[in-house]
């Protein structure tokens, strides 16, 4: 050991903290590969080195060059077992690293580097480029240094070598530009070669190398020349090569080399992308290590200790929700949850909203203070709110995080905030119309108060009616003229009577009234003849029984007929009284029609002042920024403008200090969006740092891919629907049930059988879930069939039909074009039919390019095969493609379309005569694919296929969407022939729903014939059937009667339904106008007299 070697060791024993050999070398005014050379080399067992890669005297006694951690906690068992049941899991499932053939009678699928960098001028890189920009299931990576295996194929009975890099650094691909990540994970391919274990567990030798070379260290600063030295120091492997990541050989080329071993190589890969990443294994093998109070605020812990459904307290009572996008009453009810609750449930059916409660979430968070991680699985599903919450304002709140490139669209953001000044004025206006909106958001509640009262008393009084219902055939002539006064009157006389007589009979029958009836007999027989006199004047003027007693008491029996009389005057009075009073009340109150026109102006406000109140709210963050903050953001624009070419790795101070701002600077966009599986790195590792975690499209998503990310909130929201695409698992069941034992894991966890949505639900109360139930997609005939076969009807269509976009002459809803064809089985599975593949094409032509439509434009199929045939058979007509461009055309399997959808949608089912019982077999168990299918359709879904094999094909969900389907085209073809004809006879005519006219309807259409009045019964509006209706030129009146809920409660779920109707009537111009039963019961002339004013008018 000479002097340039003790010098090291001194500089080392100078920082008690450790010092990297990027500043030794500084220190020393020498080559870093030359510290580092000394340091694995002769000072190997003088000094170690730590997981932040600084290296320190080895006091310890340490020869091994790595720090040894040492373990003072116990992991918490229930967790532990857990990630490693998940790890296991994962393992069986993604057994495969990345690699490929040294050599191919075809393109290669990598490229040799002469450089850790990628050069996208190279031809035969930029070819790969395009490759992976073409196909989204490729991905690409930097592979160093390169590993070369012989493999024997007993298929083939030949030898090939395959070539597998170590390290892979992942190389995002965006619009052509091609950058690197700069901390790479290990290949699994390297482990399975070099690991003594079994396959199983070949993934904790995966983590436990990464662990040593410091890659899950989130602070870690690696030199690739540190983490080859590292690595060739660490592990005994075939190294044919002296690893030097700054000359990599390139002679021979690899292709050449005929020998195994582990090479100076670098190459550029590109292979099929992974669902699950290294990324996700190592952060479960993380939590598997943490403590109980390690992760005790976090809703990862909730849901290991089942804790989820205790409460906090969220958001306050009196801070009304900031509604920048409208919301019902259930989307409103999941957001306040949502911010109060440790775990929420969103149920979310197709079409119901999910987005605008997700954004209405992160918006109101935001105001409140709070950060929330949204993530999801698809990355259409982050896209989508990302733009959606971000396009709400002129100041994004929300950092869509992936790639490398998120650093530098936060510094696109922070600068924007920075520049922008706001001033007291903003505030002002801000403070202006957060006034506005709470007066707003209180006319909004006392229209809906009024409107619950006028609902109280329409139930009140329909209760009472069916009281005095029982009395009209005796009281009838009555009903109109009896007041509470005049039941007053007469139980004034019926009590009088009664206590008249009380006294009479007393005085007459006791001694002491005996011994003076000489002195008061006269006095109170005088008394209770008046009484009596009066009371049968009450009971004659209701032709009630009364006594005739000439001046005389009356004897006991009459005197109990006299009682039994005036009881039944007293309840019938009350009763009729009573129910007058209650229709008075009801019929001086605004009608609900008028009421709902009220609130949905006031909600239009609402929308109008929110919008502005947000707009505010963004433009006066600035002034909430002091000064040292504004100081931060303004060096890391700079730093970020420095860094944008330049490798910080030589400037380590600065490297630091740019980390540290970095992670400030995201706490000033309090929304992040990531999706789950490209968080590792990119989002901090840390418990609890997110107030909130919304995840979405839960019932695709594994629970195991969610454990990191509850773990960085506190709280979670999880939204899914566990009737359209669930999670899919190539694990077997028999494997599962055999690492559920191994692990003592209950099955709830299971990771082949649950989906995350199914576990949540099963952690939570049932007030904890929220059904999502208003439907705003689709046209309602093609959204009912799901609604019926999936939903049990609890959907409400509130589809605003005016910004569905149909082909011209061509109506909304669903059509069958029938084609028999032949279903094909291929070779390689599944089933296609060629005659439905070029019906389709036909149909594509005169509904789309020949119609000049516009709109967007898909095909939907259960079949790969027959999705690629339909595919193939547009792609042979270049103009058609062409024309195509513009209608966002897709067309794929559901897999494709799930949150997606099109104005006009064509599916194709295949089956037909020869469909082969595994094609059958198949349809039977995915009905959720086929619930996904046909509800990516909004205004037309042209179905094209065999329909009578439909009918009868034995997938009961088929056989219903046909009959249901042919039910359509019947009620059509009815409706078309007599929708506008006024009928010509005063009798009520026949219609197509008869179960669903009540009494009143066919009695008030026959009123107001004779009254001159022509009104056409059931008339079709849309989705709606209409009681009454009235056309008159440009002006439409729909009447309503309340037949088919007399003698029923109105309740929330039923005037819900009635204010959409009429929130759809209205918007089409027609005037409502609702008559109670007791209105047309007691005065029909005024019914009829309202009618004609509306038409006079």
């Amino acid at each position: 050991m000479g002097d340039f070697e003790n010098r090291i060791l001194q500089i080392i024993g100078s920082y008690p903290k450790g010092i990297k050999a990027k500043d030794i070398a500084q220190l020393m005014g020498c080559d870093r590969k030359d510290v580092n050379s000394a340091l694995y080399g002769v000072l190997k067992g003088r000094c170690y080195q730590d997981s932040a890669y600084c290296w320190h005297l080895n006091s310890k006694g340490n020869g091994s060059g790595t720090e040894k951690p040492t373990i003072t906690t116990t992991p918490d068992k229930r967790l532990s077992d857990l990630c490693r049941y998940y790890l296991n899991c994962l393992s069986l499932e993604e057994s495969s690293g990345i690699s490929a053939f040294l050599k191919s009678k075809f393109s290669l699928n990598y490229a040799e580097l002469p450089s850790l960098t990628v050069d996208s001028s190279d031809e035969t890189i930029a070819k790969l480029i395009a490759k992976v920009s073409a196909d989204k299931k490729l991905s690409a990576n930097l592979g160093y240094p390169v590993p070369i295996e012989k493999i024997h194929s007993s298929k083939t009975n030949q030898d090939y070598m395959l070539i597998a890099p170590v390290f892979l650094f992942t190389v995002e691909i965006s619009g052509g530009a091609v950058s690197v990540a700069s901390v790479p994970h290990v290949n699994m391919e390297v482990i399975k070669k070099y690991s003594s274990r079994d396959i199983n567990s070949q993934v904790y030798d995966l983590v436990e190398l990464e662990n040593e070379l410091g890659l899950n260290s989130s602070e870690a600063e690696i030199e690739p020349d540190e983490l080859a030295a590292r690595l060739q120091s660490m592990r005994d492997w075939q190294w044919r090569e002296t690893l030097d990541p700054d000359k990599i050989n390139r002679t021979p080329p690899v292709s050449e080399i005929a020998e195994e071993g582990i090479y100076n190589r670098a190459i550029f890969i590109v292979t099929e992308r992974s669902p699950y990443t290294v990324g996700l294994e190592s952060e479960l093998s993380q939590l598997a290590g943490l403590d109980e109070n390690s992760y005790k605020n976090t809703a990862l812990y909730d849901w290991i200790h089942n804790t989820a459904s205790s409460d906090e307290r969220g958001l306050p009572e009196d801070v009304p929700l900031l509604e920048v996008l409208p919301t019902n009453s259930e989307q409103e009810q999941a957001i306040k949850r949502a911010m109060s609750s440790r775990l929420t449930i969103v149920t979310g059916p197709p079409g119901t909203g999910k987005s605008q409660v997700v954004t209405n979430l992160l918006v109101n968070s935001a105001r409140a203070g709070k950060s929330v991680l949204f993530t999801s699985k698809n990355n259409k599903a982050v896209d989508v709110v990302d733009s959606r919450v971000n396009a709400l304002g002129s100041r994004p709140i929300m950092l869509r995080i992936g790639g490398n490139q998120y650093a530098h669209h936060l510094a696109e953001l922070i600068e924007d905030l920075l520049s922008y000044s706001a001033d007291q004025t903003d505030r002002q206006e801000h403070e202006r119309y957060k006034a506005l909106y709470g007066e707003k958001i209180g006319a909004y509640n006392e229209l809906k108060k009024k409107k619950d009262a006028v609902v109280a008393l329409r139930n009140r009084a329909d209760h009472m009616e069916q009281r005095a219902c029982e009395l009209r055939g005796t009281w009838e002539k009555w009903f109109s003229s009896v007041t509470e006064t005049e039941a007053d009157g007469a139980e004034t006389a019926f009590n009088g009577y009664c206590a008249a007589y009380d006294r009479w009979h007393r005085a007459k029958n006791s001694f002491f009234g005996r011994l003076f009836w000489f002195a008061t007999g006269s006095r109170k027989t005088a008394e209770l003849v008046s009484h009596t006199a009066a009371l049968n004047e009450w009971l004659l003027k209701y032709e009630l029984r009364a006594e005739a007693t000439s001046g005389e008491t009356p004897d006991s029996g009459a005197h109990k007929r006299l009682c039994t009389e005036g009881e039944q005057l007293i309840y019938a009075l009350r009763t009729i009284a009573e129910y007058r009073e209650a229709v008075q009340e009801l019929l001086a109150e605004p009608q609900l029609e008028e009421l709902d026109r009220a609130l949905l102006r006031v909600k239009s406000e609402l929308s109008e002042i929110a919008s502005k109140l947000w707009n505010k709210w963004l433009v006066t963050r600035p002034l909430n920024i002091d000064a040292d903050s504004r100081r931060e953001m303004s060096e890391f624009v700079a730093a970020m403008r420095l860094v944008e070419s330049t490798d910080l790795s030589d400037y380590p101070n600065l490297n630091r200090q740019f980390k540290m701002l970095q992670q400030k600077m995201a706490s000033f966009l309090p929304c992040w969006a990531v999706t789950s599986l490209s968080a590792k790195g990119r989002v901090p590792f840390q418990p609890g740092i997110f107030d909130l975690v919304v995840i979405d499209e839960a019932s695709q998503c594994d629970i195991a891919s969610a454990l990191p990310m509850l773990y960085r909130a506190k709280r979670a929201v999880i939204i899914g629907d566990p009737k359209q695409l669930s999670h899919i698992s190539t694990l077997s069941k028999k494997q599962d049930l055999s690492l559920l034992q191994k692990y003592c894991v209950s099955m709830g966890w299971s990771y082949s059988a649950n989906s995350l949505y199914a576990m949540a639900s099963g952690l939570t109360s049932p007030d904890q879930i929220v059904q999502l139930r208003d439907h705003h997609r689709s046209f309602g005939d093609i959204i009912e069939f799901s609604n019926a076969e999936f939903y049990d009807g609890r959907l409400r269509v509130a589809t605003n039909y005016d910004r569905l976009r149909c082909p011209r002459n061509v109506e909304a809803g669903i059509r069958w074009v029938n084609v028999v064809g032949k279903t094909t089985r291929p070779p390689a599975g599944g089933a296609y039919n060629d005659a439905e593949a070029a019906a389709i094409v036909k149909e594509i032509r005169r509904l789309v390019t020949d119609n000049g439509y516009t709109g967007t434009v898909g095909v939907v199929t259960p079949f790969r095969a027959q999705a690629e045939r339909i595919r193939a058979a547009i792609e042979r007509s270049p103009e058609l493609v062409s024309a195509l461009a513009k209608n966002d055309f897709l067309v794929d399997t559901v897999h494709k379309f799930q949150g997606d959808e099109r104005d006009l949608m064509f599916f194709s089912p295949v089956i037909s005569h020869g469909t082969p019982q595994g094609a059958l077999g198949f349809l039977k168990n995915t009905g959720n694919l086929f619930n996904v299918a046909i509800t990516r359709a909004r205004a037309v879904l042209v179905v094209v296929g065999d329909f009578s094999y439909c009918l009868k094909c034995a997938v009961p969900y088929m056989e219903h969407f046909a009959n249901y389907v042919g039910s359509i085209m019947l009620r059509q073809e009815k409706e078309t022939k007599r929708a506008l004809e006024y009928p010509a006879d005063r009798l009520y005519p026949k219609v197509s729903n008869p179960e669903q006219v009540s009494d009143w309807e066919r009695l008030f259409y026959t009123a107001l014939f004779d009254a001159g009045i022509r009104t056409i019964p059931q008339y079709p509006v849309e989705k709606y059937k209409l009681d009454l209706a009235i056309i008159d030129g440009g002006s439409m009146l729909d009447i309503e009667v309340d037949g088919e809920m007399y003698h029923k409660d109105w309740n929330g779920e039923l005037c819900y339904r009635d204010q959409l109707r009429n929130q759809r009537l209205f918007e089409l111009g027609w005037d409502v106008k609702r008559f109670w039963v007791y209105q047309i019961r007691d005065d029909l002339q005024g019914c009829i007299e309202q009618v004609r004013r509306w038409c006079d008018k």
